[in-house]
């Protein structure tokens, strides 16, 4: 007997989870770099090279990139940089994955610690922390019917996920930014910042289209050992190749930077006025289709001993995706012992997501905006400055489809960030903080694989059965082997549905 199937992409999770690597290492001030007096600030970045799976072990290779402003021991000048890079490795359980597995992996640097051992060497110091996702795509027939005009046929609607799409591409932003008017050339550029923001994308067949804002900041030194910084917004727009996408494909996609060089070349008058920036980025895709069918839950053939041949499938259904946005307003008082700021060079923001649970329809979303502020002063000895800010929030998500029994995952980010400072000295930070939510359901079939057929010896006469709890039309009608519409015409039944201890005429 020919079965009719339909063809879908299944995603199993092997593995999920969190793990934490450190770099620890020294940094020599470079020959060409003065001593240290003092440092004044230590960032560090976290970029993920490398990942795969050997021997059971997902391996994950990564470096963090610092950027470390100093005071110089050394008259006439106000400050300078070391950019350097340290590699990280971290091995942890694959789940039982191959090396054929697609693997998903986010990297940040959450505790940065410096100390200088002397005027020409500093240890770095950061933990890394590593969330990481290992998927296994198989290809699934799922049973929809049989190609039999006598066939009995027991169905149900299925919801279920079709995998897309799950890769990784990269590209690059490329831009020439000027000076303004009004500020000086260019002496050295000590670091250069960039965050993804206003992030959208439209799917078409094959294509991804992508868009969005490089908010870029560049802190810089001029011609007159003054601080300066100049910062603008590169949009842009990509079109990445996926053959499994459709119009109605849903899309996750996270961005992350991998790499960003910046040089300062002269103008058309021959001064450094100019920034050429390169920046690397990387957008991780999973496109997932939602597919409801008739599955095949069962099937005999009439007169006839039929055996069904079965495989156990786990079919994963997106069951709701809650989202909200909020705009967070909030007022960061500088410390009383901190310099006064001058003006602020950058405001970076980290969502973090601490906690969420479903409750009566309501996702409950609890975390934190980790919030970086690096400022200007008036003073010598700190001319920049640095503080840090946890902004706590909590909401809860109206999810009238949540059951209670899924699987929640929740991505929070700040989508856009604004600030000045007021007249009280005061910094006024406003973030359009997004929280998007998916909830999931795993779902078990026993996927037919194949019926068998034989013949029985022809039998006459009427059997007389007594309905137990639980039964129906179709189940004792496969225990007979007779069709489903001559019990219901025997018995005057009007539907399925059979009482309990109700005499059945069994046409046998």
């Amino acid at each position: 007997m020919e079965l009719k199937k339909e063809s879908i992409s299944l995603c199993e999770t092997m593995a999920r989870g969190t793990t934490q690597a450190m770099t620890d290492g020294d940094v020599i001030v470079p020959d060409v770099k003065p001593d240290i007096l003092k440092i004044l600030q230590v960032d560090g970045e976290a970029v993920i090279t490398d990942k795969y799976i050997d021997n059971n072990r997902l391996i994950i290779n990564g470096r963090v990139d610092y950027k470390v402003l100093y005071v110089p021991d050394r008259e006439n000048e106000r400050i300078k940089s070391i950019q350097t890079s340290m590699d990280f490795r971290q091995a942890v359980d694959s789940g039982g994955a191959g090396g054929d597995a697609d693997i998903m992996a986010e990297a940040a640097a959450e505790r940065v610690e410096f100390n200088a051992v002397n005027s020409r060497k500093l240890r770095l110091r950061a933990i890394v922390r590593i969330d990481y996702e290992i998927c296994k795509k198989t290809e699934a027939d799922i049973c929809t019917g049989v190609e039999s005009d006598t066939a009995q046929c027991l169905t149900k609607q299925m919801t279920f996920e079709n995998l897309a799409d799950i890769s990784e591409h990269s590209f690059t932003v490329k831009e020439m930014l000027e000076v303004p008017s009004g500020q000086s050339s260019i002496n050295e550029i000590l670091k250069t910042d960039v965050v993804i923001s206003d992030t959208e994308h439209k799917t078409v067949t094959g294509k991804i289209i992508v868009k969005g804002n490089a908010r870029v900041c560049v802190l810089y030194t001029d011609d007159d050992n003054g601080i300066k910084f100049l910062e603008s917004e590169l949009p842009f727009t990509e079109v990445l190749d996926a053959d499994g996408v459709r119009e109605d494909t849903i899309c996750d996609i996270d961005y992350s930077v991998l790499a960003v060089m910046s040089e300062a070349e002269p103008d058309s008058d021959g001064d450094m006025r100019v920034v050429r920036l390169d920046i690397d980025l990387c957008a991780a895709v999973r496109g997932i289709e939602m597919v409801e069918e008739e599955v095949l839950c069962d099937c005999f053939v009439p007169y006839a001993e039929t055996e069904c041949e079965r495989e156990r499938i786990k079919l994963n259904a997106t069951t709701a995706r809650p989202s909200a946005q909020n705009t967070i307003r909030e007022i960061i008082e500088f410390p009383s012992n901190a310099p006064s700021a001058s003006g602020v060079y950058n405001v970076m923001t980290n969502a973090v997501v601490t906690k969420s649970e479903l409750s009566r329809g309501r996702l409950m979303c609890e975390g934190r905006i980790e919030t970086y502020v690096l400022y200007l002063t008036d003073t010598a000895e700190n001319p920049v400055y640095s503080i840090k800010k946890d902004i706590p929030f909590s909401y809860m998500i109206e999810c009238d489809e949540a059951k209670g029994d899924e699987t929640v995952e929740l991505k929070a980010e700040v989508k856009h960030v604004s600030y000045n400072l007021n007249s009280s000295g005061e910094l006024e930070l406003r973030c359009l903080l997004s929280l998007d939510g998916r909830l999931t359901r795993q779902n078990e079939l026993m996927n037919i694989t194949g019926i068998e057929e034989k013949e029985r010896p022809s039998r006459h006469g009427i059997v007389i059965y007594f309905a137990k709890d639980g039964d129906s039309v179709w189940n004792v009608a496969k225990r007979y082997a007779v069709p489903q519409d001559k019990i219901i015409k025997y018995n005057n039944l009007e539907n399925d549905s059979v009482a309990k201890g109700a005499k059945l005429f069994i046409p046998a």
